[in-house]
């Protein structure tokens, strides 16, 4: 059976050549590969989530002033006129004031996770196997985190406590891009460039669980931001993307002390 076959198809093969040995000649067209390119504008969503460390130095200033009045007898008159007997006047003296101030300080560092949503625009450029680019994304953020401490371990009666909370709300980015095309429709690439963000951070302290003072912070800061993320075209008109990014948001005072110092939110965003 074997043989038959192959034998048959020889037979066909011939026939088909000596068939088309007869008839006129024509060129048949071919169309060219069309050849991708990752140069022009784009515009896309993403979603992810994000890990961020908030650090926090809170300093709690407490002060006592005593006050003592200089008499010529042991007991004070009913109305008190300084500079008139029975007084003793003593200029720089009189009355003698005493102030004593004490510092307590506390440090804690808080998880700030959550996810985070939004949306980029972007341009490339390519040149062979080369591909720079320029990006700025927007994104909401719903990564937050708290934390509470005590200046003596085990927060023993009379220590002081120290608690913050934060929250990064939304985020952004100005960054260029530089990639590597290693097939036609994959990308790698590495990124940096300008972070920018709103964090909203509350403080509390006291002494053995007592609220003393309390401040709140709302603030815009500026940081720099490092990432690197592989890109696939899926046709002409889509691609989907893994990136993932460092943002260093520096850090900042309020009024209870020093507080906080913002290192990341750490960013893995899926686009």
């Amino acid at each position: 059976m074997k043989k038959l076959l192959m034998g048959t198809a020889g037979l066909l093969v011939a026939g088909s050549q000596a068939f088309a040995a007869d008839m006129p000649v024509k060129a048949v067209p071919v169309a060219p590969v069309a050849i991708f390119s990752w140069t022009g504008f784009y515009i896309g969503g993403n979603a992810g989530y994000s890990w961020g460390r908030a650090t926090t130095d809170q300093i709690d200033a407490t002060s006592t002033t005593t006050t003592t009045r200089l008499f010529r007898g042991t007991t004070p008159p009913a109305n008190e006129i300084i500079g008139v007997s029975p007084f003793v006047a003593v200029p720089g003296v009189f009355p003698q004031v005493t102030t004593t101030n004490a510092l307590t300080a506390t440090s804690g560092r808080a998880d700030v996770n959550g996810f985070v949503g939004g949306g980029q625009v972007g341009y490339n450029w390519q040149k062979d196997f080369w591909v720079w680019g320029f990006e700025t994304d927007l994104q909401w953020s719903g990564e937050r985190g708290s934390f509470s401490t005590c200046d003596v371990a085990g927060c023993a009666v009379g220590s002081t406590f120290g608690a913050a909370s934060h929250q990064l709300r939304w985020f952004g980015t100005a960054r260029a891009r530089v990639g590597w095309v290693p097939t036609q429709k994959v990308l790698l690439y590495a990124t940096g460039g300008l972070a920018y963000g709103r964090i909203n951070s509350d403080y509390v302290s006291g002494i053995n669980g007592n609220v003393l003072t309390a401040a709140s912070v709302s603030t815009t800061r500026l940081g720099w931001t490092v990432g690197a993320g592989a890109e696939a075209a899926l046709d002409n008109r889509w691609s989907i993307k893994a990136e993932y990014l460092y943002v260093d948001y520096g850090s900042f005072g309020s009024g209870v002390g020093r507080a906080p110092a913002w290192k990341a939110p750490c960013s893995a965003i899926g686009r």
